[in-house]
């Protein structure tokens, strides 16, 4: 075989385009003993990737084979199905979707703390991870203003009267993410 068809045939195997696939994902939830010493957010760890076979038996068996891995590690360790356009792009929607998901339940115990007491007035919450100072104000100016960054963060009323969602946390955070960029 010349050097020239060789070539050929390598080249006719690499995926050019960037069009979107399944792709399987392992991933592991748990928290990392440097991450509870010290106080961080969890991270989920992405552990392997894997484009999904085409051929439906194969598909089966490439999740029966990993979502056995995952079982045999027990714990905190998970199978994802993802669309992306390649691995890396796999493993940042897996690591985006959990600190999303994790962003909103955090803004979401946030303002239940508050409601829970009956209380109401301007909460400010950070927008990457759904935390908040602590503090709730009398005004929409107070809040921006007691902010180291003011950018950074989402400024809204909260009252007994209007309890807030898993979902509605998840969609403001969601918005807010799409506004900052």
């Amino acid at each position: 075989m010349s050097s020239s068809s060789s070539q050929t045939l390598t080249a006719s195997r690499v995926q050019l385009d960037k069009a979107p696939a399944e792709y399987l994902v392992i991933a592991d939830d748990g928290p990392a003993v440097d991450d509870v010493r010290e106080g961080r957010t969890p991270e989920r760890r992405v552990r392997y990737v894997e484009r999904r076979a085409v051929d439906p038996v194969e598909r089966q068996l490439q999740w029966d084979e990993l979502e056995g891995d995952c079982l045999d590690a027990e714990g905190t360790v998970r199978l994802l199905a993802l669309t992306a356009v390649s691995h890396g792009h796999a493993a940042h929607v897996a690591r985006r979707e959990f600190a999303a998901f994790n962003a909103a339940v955090r803004m979401g115990d946030e303002i239940d703390r508050h409601l829970e007491r009956g209380e109401r007035g301007w909460l400010a919450i950070r927008i990457a991870d759904g935390s908040s100072d602590g503090e709730l104000y009398d005004d929409c100016e107070d809040a921006v203003a007691a902010q180291a960054h003011p950018e950074a963060c989402t400024v809204f009323p909260i009252s007994p009267l209007c309890p807030w969602t898993p979902r509605m946390c998840a969609e403001h955070l969601e918005f807010m993410t799409h506004l900052q960029n």
